[in-house]
């Protein structure tokens, strides 16, 4: 019981720091701003630790990655944006591993025509800033496919087994595929403060959605 009500702290915790951090980078309190976005990833472990029963190795490692690719990108140095890249695509390799279980030998040529669609878009939108990309051009293709696998496969996971689990995939894998659009367009094109704001609720809700879909795997275990 102690366990289950210092769970919903940590929810609570974490949402709040969200907000707090998308308030303060938005009036300009940047000092405030690294400490509250440090935190959200290691608030995120904690509840995982302390909520799974199987604590899998790769969604640590995958947090790790994502948290690495932040700092990395937060520099604004080019000369470490390539090694961000490198730490955002093994951060979705590792998401992949973890829904590998979802993908079926019935399933597979659905789950491809369903990815299709976003792979066609995210290529359009990488070849767009193409130029701004450099040697992480291809990296950020990989990027992209692994991406929109990951919705593929939640779009005919929802319509096959219409559960929570299927549910909380759906969303985050939405997320993450608006999210890394809304990315492309803000870093290279627009740079606008409420696109970027985007960027950071879309991101902050996609990792919750996919901790809840994480723990419901789980209990179908």
């Amino acid at each position: 019981m102690k366990l289950q009500n210092f769970s919903k702290f940590l929810i609570i915790l974490y949402f709040i720091n969200l907000l707090l951090y998308s308030f303060i980078s938005l009036s300009g309190f940047k000092n405030y701003e690294t400490g509250f976005w440090f935190f959200r990833i290691p608030i995120l472990m904690l509840l995982y630790y302390i909520s799974s029963k199987q604590r899998k190795p790769f969604y640590f490692i995958g947090l790790l990655l994502y948290q690495t690719a932040s700092l990395l990108f937060a520099t604004q140095d080019p000369s470490l944006f390539l090694f961000g890249t490198i730490s955002s695509v093994l951060f979705k390799f590792c998401l992949v591993i973890l829904i590998v279980d979802l993908i079926k030998i019935q399933n597979k040529l659905a789950i491809t025509i369903a990815a299709i669609p976003f792979f066609v878009i995210y290529l359009y939108i990488i070849d767009f800033v193409g130029f701004s990309l450099g040697d992480s051009y291809y990296i950020w293709v990989i990027n992209a496919f692994l991406t929109s696998f990951i919705g593929g496969v939640a779009i005919i996971n929802h319509i096959n087994n219409s559960d929570p689990k299927g549910f909380w995939l759906l969303v985050s894998a939405i997320l993450f595929l608006v999210q890394i659009g809304a990315f492309f367009v803000n870093k290279f094109y627009l740079g606008s403060e409420a696109i970027y704001q985007m960027v950071i609720l879309l991101y902050g809700v996609s990792h919750f959605t996919f901790y809840k879909f994480m723990i419901f795997q789980e209990k179908e275990c």
